[in-house]
């Protein structure tokens, strides 16, 4: 039964990526352009972080759908990649990587190789199945295959994404980061928009960093990445005030709640009670999640 319910969650994601590149879904069409010219240079290239959250915890009619796409490519150059998107708008970083903008999608492309974590030498890359390792937080140690031979099944490799799924707990997976701001936004914006709590090491992790900043500029911040119009300073404020009184008072083993997140709408409780069917009973006592 635990392997059933294992191989259907993962049927979801192949099955929402699929069409995802396959561009049958009218709020991807524009977004199938953009990887149908990746897909011409033939690249091994991988959807991952939080694009692959995004697109299984996603649901269209609660308005929650990704914007953001995180590519990984293999051998091949981002430069020879980039030219396929000459008229539109690049920004390069200077990890090596550039961030496209195609109509409302942003997308984010870079080498293997040039990953954060693998150019300061805190996780050692030989393939796609280490990226999963460089990741901050669990909920995004995640890479899919994006374009396969028919007949063959996307590869997978996640490091306790699934079992964060399933626990709708997230929690720091690789903790040294060059934005730690960066981080405890999109913590709390997982937690808020999914209803996910926070694990007891993430939770030490906003603490320290948000009381060592103004929350209106962590808000702007917030704001500036989201554009979410039900959030606001005063729930930005209750949520810290809430972590801060649970870690105080809980054990160091306890995760956390954030009081803006129990306001899931209903089509996002429903989508939840699909993929708990996947879930229930499902064993993630493994030393790894990597699947095929």
């Amino acid at each position: 039964m635990a392997d059933m319910n294992k191989e259907n969650s993962e049927r979801i994601l192949r099955n929402r990526i699929s069409r995802l590149v396959s561009g049958t879904d009218a709020w991807g069409l524009a977004c199938y352009e953009i990887l149908k010219r990746i897909r011409s240079r033939q690249e091994r290239a991988f959807l991952c972080g939080g694009a692959v959250r995004d697109l299984l915890l996603s649901s269209y009619r609660a308005g929650i759908i990704p914007r953001d796409l995180d590519i990984v490519i293999g051998c091949g150059t981002v430069k020879d990649v980039a030219r396929l998107f000459e008229a539109y708008k690049q920004r390069w970083n200077c990890y090596g990587g550039v961030s496209i903008q195609v109509k409302d999608w942003s997308v984010d492309i870079w080498s293997l190789q040039k990953t954060w974590a693998c150019q300061e030498n805190l996780v050692e890359i030989k393939g796609f199945c280490d990226f999963p390792k460089t990741t901050f937080l669990d909920i995004e140690a995640v890479a899919v295959q994006l374009f396969c031979k028919r007949g063959r099944k996307r590869e997978i490799y996640s490091k306790g994404f699934f079992k964060a799924i399933a626990s709708r707990t997230v929690e720091i997976n690789l903790e040294p980061n060059p934005n730690p701001t960066s981080c405890v936004i999109r913590a709390l914006n997982v937690a808020r928009t999914y209803g996910f709590r926070m694990g007891p090491k993430l939770a030490r992790y906003v603490l320290h960093y948000a009381k060592g900043m103004e929350l209106e500029e962590l808000f702007a911040l917030y704001q500036l990445r989201y554009h979410c119009r039900g959030f606001s300073l005063d729930k930005l404020h209750c949520d810290i005030n809430a972590i801060g009184e649970q870690v105080q008072s809980s054990s160091r083993n306890e995760s956390v709640c954030l009081p803006s997140s129990r306001n899931m709408n209903l089509h996002q409780r429903a989508l939840w009670g699909q993929l708990a069917n996947c879930f229930r009973n499902t064993s993630f006592e493994t030393t790894s999640d990597q699947e095929r």
